[in-house]
């Protein structure tokens, strides 16, 4: 529950802070980025909430004082080790989204190896964070998702050939360099 108001407060700050920067620099981004800049924030919010599934701090701490672990160091290493099984389809549409929404939302995402590279960051984040949750770390999952950035990257270049007006609207040149100004 913590999670979720904290989430809700953070991306609203966030938001408030990109609007000013970008009415203080005179950047005008369309509405169409804001709506798949939303679409992507919503995303990242199941994400991270109902796959990863952060602990509840009251949970933390029964775990903590019953002498329970908080670490779970169960890991899979070996790929498809359990066949293919309908999880790691799961895994792949589960990250289509974002390999659509990086490259619709970003210009820099538009080539294919900074998307999958991305893909695996999340992936990997994921995986590592569900050590903490007692759910499974497994190498088909962070193998399955980056495929799934894939996919969804190869459906925004289809895409994007048929739509290139919205596409070259939604998308901005964005860098945490440029916007700290360093």
């Amino acid at each position: 529950m913590f999670f979720k108001y904290f989430s809700i407060t953070l991306i609203t700050l966030i938001n408030l802070f990109f609007k000013i920067y970008s009415k203080k620099k005179n950047i005008k981004i369309c509405w169409q980025h804001y709506f798949f800049g939303y679409l992507f924030i919503i995303y990242l919010f199941i994400a991270l909430s109902e796959v990863v599934g952060f602990p509840s701090l009251y949970r933390l701490q029964k775990n903590l004082n019953s002498g329970q672990a908080v670490f779970n160091p169960g890991i899979n290493l070996i790929p498809f080790s359990d066949g293919l099984e309908i999880s790691a389809i799961l895994n792949i549409i589960f990250f289509m989204p974002f390999g659509f929404l990086l490259p619709t939302l970003w210009r820099k995402y538009r080539r294919l190896f900074p998307t999958i590279l991305q893909g695996f960051i999340l992936s990997f984040i994921i995986e590592m964070s569900q050590l903490f949750t007692h759910r499974a770390t497994d190498i088909t999952d962070l193998i399955m998702n980056t495929i799934g950035a894939l996919l969804g990257w190869l459906l925004f270049s289809l895409l994007s050939k048929f739509f290139f007006k919205l596409c070259e609207k939604t998308a901005i040149e964005f860098s945490i360099i440029k916007f700290i100004n360093i």
